[in-house]
């Protein structure tokens, strides 16, 4: 699911809450939205289903909580709490589970509480946030007063569900294969990638700033690196038609700290995709496959990612 949200001047946190969490939820038609939602300039596109549900309307003040199913296990689930409670902020904080009774989750992962990683709303000024979804993750990128991401950091942010690498990682053993990311923060330092937990090759317990996954790209090494040293133009590779495009780098987790082996990778669970330095511009749409990707930068207006469009 792709989404274009725009809300008016004077929204109510409230209602671009509401608005999301529909969206996220399967809402396709946007004249179903708040009365916040500039509905002419707004758009959704399902070609694939968005895949979450609502698990708790009761998660606090001006929160709500999502889940969708792991890839390999259809009763477990992943779980993304919207919380728009800290003026100004979107926050997608990430657990590794939430008890929509006592409202109150286990493991959150570390990072998607705080404000710089978090995306911006203004009650004052119209914006626009890019909503990306599947069952496998999701991810929230918005603009205030051309400022992207948040004040801090111009990067999208949210939940990537990765796959399993390790042999130890099996859906019976119950690691949470998902991460909170920030891509901005994955695009200058390969940071910014936390799980709720994960395991030590000592077979330790990992949480909180520990738990860092760093981002690679491909076999270019961290992503961070491989956009600084593959800049420009000549980046491109021919096509099938005497033409070229845009090289897509599949992005792959690893803690060398704490497991000397890939935990996993989420380009093809996310369709998410890290690209040479200075191809592309904010929101370009490129083709690949004969499928739409969207462009979103990280960084600053040079780094992008692409992400499918849908």
């Amino acid at each position: 699911m792709f989404a274009k949200y725009v809300y008016t001047a004077g929204a109510t946190a409230a209602n671009i809450l509401s608005d999301l969490a529909a969206i996220l939820t399967g809402e396709t038609d946007t004249a179903n939205l708040s009365v916040s939602c500039d509905k002419p300039n707004s758009s959704i596109l399902a070609t694939i289903p968005a895949g979450w549900v609502l698990h708790d309307a009761a998660a606090g003040t001006n929160a709500r909580a999502l889940k969708a199913p792991l890839a390999d296990n259809a009763s477990a689930f992943k779980f993304v709490v919207l919380d728009l409670n800290t003026a100004g902020y979107i926050q997608t904080k990430v657990y590794e589970t939430w008890d929509a009774t006592s409202h109150t989750g286990t493991n959150l992962a570390y990072g998607s509480n705080v404000t710089t990683a978090s995306q911006q709303f203004s009650t004052t000024l119209a914006g626009t946030v890019y909503l990306f979804a599947s069952a496998r993750f999701l991810l929230l990128f918005s603009t205030v007063n051309a400022v992207w991401g948040s004040s801090t950091n111009s990067g999208a942010s949210g939940c990537l569900e990765r796959s399993r690498a390790c042999p130890w990682d099996t859906p019976t053993a119950g690691w949470p294969p998902f991460v909170f990311t920030n891509l901005g923060d994955m695009a200058t330092n390969s940071g910014g990638s936390y799980p709720p937990r994960l395991m030590s090759r000592s077979l330790a317990t990992v949480t909180g700033t520990g738990s860092l996954m760093t981002a690679n790209a491909g076999t270019q090494g961290a992503v961070h690196t491989m956009m600084t040293t593959y800049n420009g133009i000549d980046q491109k590779v021919p096509d099938a038609s005497g033409g070229t495009q845009i090289p897509f780098f599949p992005i792959a987790f690893i803690n060398t700290t704490n497991m000397p082996a890939p935990y996993g990778e989420v380009s093809s669970t996310c369709d998410l995709w890290a690209l040479p330095q200075s191809v592309a511009s904010n929101l370009d749409l490129i083709q690949k496959g004969g499928l739409d990707y969207l462009c979103i930068q990280a960084a600053g207006t040079t780094k992008m990612f692409a992400i499918r469009r849908g």
